[in-house]
């Protein structure tokens, strides 16, 4: 069985030079170079980070969970009412095209003869 030559480094550690790289402490490569890792997964890391951070910090409606739900419950009823305006105006647009369209045979074209 062969064993794997990969160090488990801890959380903190990952953190710590995470942070480090978005201050400006160090470049990437520096810290790949004394974690003893690749550039690519500092990177990797790094944006993984900030993708997690953009999550955590993405609308999420204010009050108390209770009876309204969950965070998340009460975003995705949110983008239900979001959406439900959306079709709603689609709606209105097509039904005006296609008022427009049946319309469209009682106009006179320029090049016909009175």
């Amino acid at each position: 069985m062969a064993r794997s030559r990969r160090l488990k480094i801890p959380v903190e550690d990952k953190v710590r030079v995470v942070l480090s790289v978005l201050s400006g402490e160090m470049s990437a490569a520096e810290a790949a170079r004394r974690r003893g890792v690749s550039t690519a997964s500092v990177g990797k890391r790094k944006q993984t980070f900030l993708e997690a951070g953009t999550k955590a910090l993405d609308e999420i409606p204010s009050g108390p969970a209770g009876a309204q739900g969950t965070p998340e419950q009460r975003r995705l009823r949110m983008e239900n009412e979001q959406l439900k305006l959306a079709l709603a105006e689609a709606m209105v647009q097509l039904r005006v095209w296609q008022h427009g369209a049946a319309l469209v045979d009682q106009v006179p074209s320029l090049t016909s003869k009175p």
